[in-house]
């Protein structure tokens, strides 16, 4: 977690909120961070502007930006450390975007504000976006998950060396790794595999159930040195570390184990170039996102790309 030094909260009202900076007061203060309060005021919409009549829209805007910047300005003043404060009006996706690109984040952290029960996304509109389309990880947290976390999980698919490129499983490993110890948490590093079809196996190639599971125990021990290969170049020592590797699709493993081990936060990649093997595409990674009911630190590889541009 060292690698902050630009951190960039998302404003939101009340304690989660409230608790969602302290969060990120006490990670720029031991990082020697900048902190960046914003808030992004919803701009008015057409059908109304034709009805105001005493100030014109542009300037209800900037009055309603200079008040919002004044109470900020206020709101932050109680934390330990200096806290900048940036107003701004438009999308909320797209001005945190913005602001990213414009001033180098390279930390985006936000309260997570969709639905929390069993039967709904934790992660509303805004935060799909961000995990889509931010250029720097995004932290999402949950709303009162706590002061601190108690069990980390590094959700990783580790390529083997001859065929895929694990830049995005380092990442990985190493913020959670960080935050785990900075947490003084347990770690959970988890590694799914999809079994060969036992059906086409019996079937089209007539394997004996032997035969079978013996290839099944060879995939898995395969899986398994892979991921202890992969982590000897880590410096992981001093922390309560579990390895898992679970058979099952990641969409289905990830989740499911979140939710027996009371996960209180998954380290995860979310988008990646076409091509490279070794981490979860977007399609996967957005099926584990609606499932979670914990939070996450998404990261993406080094040469991705926003859409978003400067320009509005």
């Amino acid at each position: 977690m060292e690698r902050f030094k630009n951190i960039l909260v998302v404003h939101e009202d009340g304690e989660n909120g409230r608790a969602t900076l302290a969060r990120a007061v006490e990670l720029a203060d031991r990082n020697g961070a900048e902190l960046t309060l914003i808030r992004i005021i919803v701009q008015i919409p057409d059908d109304y502007k034709m009805l105001i009549t005493a100030m014109t829209p542009d300037e209800i805007m900037q009055e309603s930006v200079r008040e919002q910047e004044k109470k900020l300005t206020q709101y932050v003043s109680s934390f330990a450390i200096p806290i900048s404060v940036q107003v701004t009006s438009g999308r909320e996706f797209i001005e945190i975007i913005r602001q990213v690109l414009k001033n180098g984040h390279d930390l985006v952290i936000k309260t997570a504000r969709g639905m929390t029960s069993s039967w709904g996304m934790l992660f509303g509109s805004t935060a799909m976006h961000l995990l889509r389309k931010c250029p720097c990880p995004v932290w999402l947290v949950k709303p009162g998950s706590g002061e601190r976390y108690h069990r980390i999980m590094a959700a990783v698919d580790v390529a083997p060396p001859e065929i895929g490129e694990n830049d995005l499983n380092v990442k990985i490993i190493e913020l959670a790794g960080s935050l785990a110890r900075m947490e003084k948490s347990e770690l959970h590093i988890v590694q799914a595999w999809e079994k060969p079809d036992e059906n086409f196996l019996s079937g089209r190639l007539n394997y004996t159930p032997g035969e079978m599971n013996a290839l099944l125990h060879e995939s898995e021990n395969m899986h398994i040195h892979r991921l202890h290969d992969f982590l000897d170049d880590f410096d992981l020592h001093g922390l309560q570390r579990q390895e898992h590797v679970i058979p099952g699709w990641a969409d289905d493993v990830i989740p499911e184990f979140s939710g027996e081990k009371k996960i209180d936060l998954i380290v995860m990649g979310t988008v990646c170039r076409t091509g490279i093997t070794g981490f979860f595409m977007g399609n996967t990674a957005e099926k584990i996102l609606h499932k979670v009911t914990c939070s996450v630190l998404a990261v993406k590889s080094d040469d991705f790309t926003t859409p978003v541009s400067l320009e509005k």
